[in-house]
């Protein structure tokens, strides 16, 4: 039995209906000059580190369980152009958590030093480990009595214990003799720790405390107050070293204590950001400042975060807290 002819249509489709189901559309932000590497920087992928991601990011409201929510909280951490183009791992972190009594919000970020190989690895132990360590002192200290040079050393001892581990792994130290010196020059990290009051009397009331050139900023009625001495500030050359753990500082820094209200922003940053803010005056602070006078959506805040600006290619972070 033959079987039937297929018969093929050749009928044109329909046309399109001239209105779109969707809406929406994206573009990088850009302040000033981008430069010609936005266009052209192809991003690579680690094949090292292939699991970390190239962003990271957080868009929550945080407070008292079952009232309402203190703050919007956001949160990016974007690999940089540079580390794009070669194909290099994100080394910037944050971490944030309340405590369990919901009394505090825990917020942490770090910088690891591109020198370092592994530098990656002490900014995460560096936020997550401090992070949680302070989340364990509060349960029985208030936080004006915080001993923060202490829980700093600590913070620096562990990172230093747990890079040493992982370099022996590695074969990169033959033996355990190897100096802190010697293993901060493949792993170390700024890092930059907050506790944020979240009820009470002491709502919006902020302890900072920061190893290296991390920085803490209140963005309020449109202009940029720093926390904390200006990077280079005054200085007759620019200079781009650092401290960073498990190295300290032979005078470490004083606790910063400040206040967040309703219509104010609390910023913490690394230097990706920081640098292109400079002090909080020009193009890159008007800019963010018209930006998050009120909490952008998640994805936007990642892409006000990652703006294109020429020669500032480094890793970013932000962590930016906005009291309701």
């Amino acid at each position: 039995m033959e079987a039937e002819p297929r018969i093929v249509s050749t009928d044109l489709p329909q046309e399109r209906s001239e209105v779109a189901s969707w809406t929406g559309c994206f573009e990088p932000f850009a302040v000033g000059d981008p430069g010609r590497a936005p266009d052209r920087v192809i991003s690579k992928l680690n094949t090292r580190f292939w699991y970390r991601p190239e962003l990271a990011l957080d868009a929550v409201m945080v407070g008292q369980e079952g009232e309402s929510p203190f703050a919007a909280l956001r949160a990016a951490s974007i690999r940089g152009l540079s580390h794009r183009h070669y194909g290099e791992v994100r080394q910037d972190e944050y971490a944030f958590r309340v405590t369990p009594d919901n009394r505090y919000l825990v917020v942490c970020v770090a910088d690891g030093v591109s020198a370092g190989k592994w530098s990656h690895l002490a900014a995460l132990w560096g936020s997550r480990g401090g992070v949680d360590d302070l989340c364990r002192i509060l349960r029985d200290t208030e936080p004006e009595d915080i001993d923060w040079p202490r829980f700093v050393g600590e913070v620096a001892a562990q990172v230093e214990q747990a890079g040493r581990d992982h370099l022996l792994r590695h074969g990169v130290l033959p033996e355990d003799v190897g100096t802190t010196r010697q293993v901060a020059g493949q792993l170390a990290t700024t890092v930059l720790y907050a506790v944020v009051c979240l009820s009470g009397s002491a709502a919006g009331q902020a302890h900072v405390y920061g190893i290296g050139d991390t920085s803490v900023w209140v963005l309020a009625d449109g202009h940029w107050h720093p926390r904390q001495p200006i990077k280079n500030d005054g200085a007759e050359v620019y200079s781009s070293s650092v401290t960073a753990l498990p190295l300290l500082p032979r005078e470490l820094p004083p606790v910063i204590r400040t206040r967040v209200a309703p219509g104010q922003v609390l910023v913490l940053m690394t230097d990706g950001v920081g640098d292109p803010l400079g002090d909080g005056t020009g193009s890159v602070a008007e800019f963010l400042a018209d930006r998050w006078c009120l909490p952008p959506s998640g994805l936007e805040f990642a892409a006000q975060v990652d703006f294109r600006r020429s020669t500032f290619d480094d890793d970013r972070t932000v962590v930016a807290l906005w009291p309701l």
